[in-house]
């Protein structure tokens, strides 16, 4: 059994015999086995391992804590921990509080260790393909990411290239000045204020660049025309080499709670795609509109393009991983993938595109406050 092997697990029983006979055959079943004489000891063990243990088998009859008292207090720290219970002592008010309590099986005594291991196997299936997705979105989105750098190194150089023609002819100027005797005092002072501004505006692109890809997964405040215009900043030298203009409307500064980084991976991809279609389609007016609004809970953000918009047969598939209408050499078709799980599972909003008089519109709809995941009732965070 493929995750069974896998598990760790925590064996509450006060009937010793029958605990020594379970650990003799679990041995070979599980990974690893807590094992308890009692609910309270069970709840002990469990506070101080429950990062590794995946799964909870207990008995209902115990001394000084019963199983269900002892499930009780765990569901108070887990709610979603699987427990299975195993027991000869079936009466219905017993069976509707461990269903009450979101128990996930009910093994009568004597038991089978084959039916165990079904059971938790069952239990486990789920949760473990859960794990695998989590762990393969990691990759998808790590692989987003350096997609996405790519492209800003991209921007860098194209920002960098006028600074140091500009450094290049400044040395040259005091060089040609010096072979003809003509280098003064305060030629050199002026070159050298030329170059030490040009190098701090250098030294702060590379900022914009180390800040934007910094991982940061603390709910922070931010405003986010502050954060669009950190995007800009690295963007538009690509939009202004391709003569793509670029039109912003907002009424207000928006302060948010949330991810901003995240945010802007998000605003970036869209932008990227954006000029790509407007390239590709050779538009020779490329013209990139972002829309903010905000209304009482959230902000909507409106980002438009006029590069002939979206062919309504494939439409619908953009937002599937490795999905592109790119060649390979220029795209993954993972960055809008990337973006759907950040804008839904991170940030709790929504993502969606249309095609309209061969214009594309992907429209985002973000809460203004994200509450954090340990302030709601079963709510949980990607990335």
């Amino acid at each position: 059994m493929r995750y069974v092997n896998q598990s760790t697990i925590l064996y509450v029983e006060d009937d010793k015999t029958i605990s020594k006979s379970f650990c003799s055959v679990g041995e070979s079943i599980f990974k690893n086995i807590y094992v308890a004489y009692n609910g309270k000891d069970g709840l002990d063990i469990f506070k101080q391992h429950k990062n590794d243990i995946e799964v909870i088998i207990t008995d209902i009859n115990m001394p000084v804590m019963d199983g269900i008292e002892m499930i009780q207090k765990i569901r108070e720290i887990d709610f979603d921990i699987p427990i299975i219970i195993t027991s000869a002592y079936n009466d219905n008010v017993t069976l509707n509080k461990a269903i009450n309590l979101n128990v996930e099986g009910f093994i009568n005594k004597p038991f089978s260790y084959h039916k165990i291991a079904l059971s938790v196997e069952k239990v486990l299936r789920p949760i473990y393909y859960k794990r695998e997705l989590e762990y393969k979105n990691q990759l998808l989105f790590q692989q987003s990411k350096f997609a996405a750098m790519g492209e800003m190194i991209g921007n860098i150089a194209h920002q960098w290239r006028q600074p140091l023609n500009s450094i290049g002819t400044t040395m040259m100027k005091l060089e040609f000045q010096s072979q003809s005797d003509n280098l003064t005092k305060e030629a050199v002072e002026d070159a050298i204020n030329k170059t030490n501004n040009i190098i701090n505006y250098m030294s702060k692109t590379i900022d914009d660049f180390r800040n934007f890809f910094s991982p940061n997964k603390e709910i922070t405040q931010f405003t986010l025309q502050n954060t669009i215009n950190e995007i800009l900043e690295l963007l538009m030298p690509q939009l202004n080499k391709n003569h793509i203009s670029l039109e912003i409307t907002s009424d207000e500064n928006i302060d948010m709670y949330g991810y901003p980084n995240e945010l802007k991976q998000v605003i970036v991809n869209i932008l990227n795609n954006a000029k790509d279609a407007i390239i590709a389609a050779k538009i020779q007016n490329g013209l990139i509109s972002i829309l903010i609004e905000k209304n009482k809970s959230d902000v909507i953000i409106s980002i438009k393009d006029n590069g002939e918009g979206i062919n309504k047969e494939i439409i619908s598939k953009i937002f599937e991983p490795y999905f592109t209408t790119k060649f390979k050499s220029q795209g993954t078709g993972i960055g809008l993938y990337m973006s759907k799980l950040i804008v839904e599972n991170n940030m709790k909003g929504t993502i969606e595109v249309e095609t309209s008089n061969s214009n594309t519109i992907f429209t985002l709809t973000i809460p203004l406050m994200l509450v954090h995941p340990f302030e709601t009732d079963n709510s949980e965070c990607l990335l």
